[in-house]
């Protein structure tokens, strides 16, 4: 049987207060987790509580700039002094800066450090913080929520070049992390594609979007639940013998790029 129960786990989520971060509380919350949620703006961390606490488990929200590292450290405070413990990290939050969504032409050193500092910084020194606790539990799990846009070239495209290098550093961080806190932490990474997460985006307007469901082998976009669901599983004792691993989660996009 798959066990995917996390009864009497703490997890931290970054960028939890909506889209895939929020999904992943969620279904954490489900399988039994405790929810440190962790982003910026201070309602939407109280509402994605309020979720989190209606499903049975407790929850702490804790605003937080990813990209500052005395607020990195306030969150793990926060954390181990009102749970004791941290069981679970998702590095979930991440984006791009508008001065790094140029042309390469056009790309600022300040988006181009804002794109970094969202995506790799947060997770190195995040991730760095919370190791040595679950080393000294004995047991922990890191997943880190990186991008098809750092295997390939389709959302990669102008624009999207910074973001995928950023993607691609967190991938190489992954395998790197699980290589040095093994055997007692596991380290991951769920690369998504297209999801649909109720924003609308001109790259999302009907006439684009048939064009681009012909990359996707699936030829749909997917949904925040079954990003969470793969996080989940990647939390639990059900991959226990799995680390260093980065999961494309994208219908199949990698693999028709794979097959040009």
């Amino acid at each position: 049987m798959v066990n995917l129960d996390l009864t009497g786990r703490v997890a931290i989520v970054t960028g939890g207060s909506q889209g895939i971060g929020q999904g992943i509380a969620l279904c954490l919350a489900d399988h039994g987790a405790d929810i440190v949620i962790a982003s910026r703006t201070a309602g939407k961390v109280q509402a994605a509580c309020a979720q989190v606490r209606a499903k049975g488990r407790r929850a702490l929200g804790v605003p937080t700039d990813v990209t500052n590292i005395d607020a990195m450290r306030a969150l793990v405070d926060r954390t181990q002094a009102e749970f004791g413990r941290i069981d679970i990290l998702i590095n979930n939050a991440g984006g791009t800066a508008p001065g790094a969504r140029q042309t390469l032409l056009n790309v600022t050193e300040e988006g181009f450090q804002e794109t970094f500092d969202m995506n790799v910084k947060s997770v190195m020194f995040l991730s760095q913080f919370v190791a040595p606790i679950m080393q000294a539990q004995g047991k922990g799990a890191i997943v880190h929520v990186s991008s098809i846009a750092g295997r390939h070239n389709e959302l990669s495209r102008t624009g999207f070049a910074v973001y995928g290098a950023a993607k691609a550093a967190v991938d190489v961080l992954t395998r790197s992390m699980a290589a040095e806190w093994g055997p007692t932490v596991r380290v991951n990474a769920v690369l998504p594609g297209m999801i649909d997460n109720g924003r609308a985006t001109p790259s999302r307007a009907p006439e684009r979007m048939q064009a681009r469901m012909a990359t996707v082998a699936l030829h749909r976009m997917g949904v925040v639940d079954e990003i969470a669901t793969v996080v989940t599983f990647l939390c639990s004792d059900a991959a226990s013998y799995v680390t260093g691993s980065c999961y494309d989660v994208d219908g199949g996009n990698t693999s028709l790029h794979a097959a040009i």
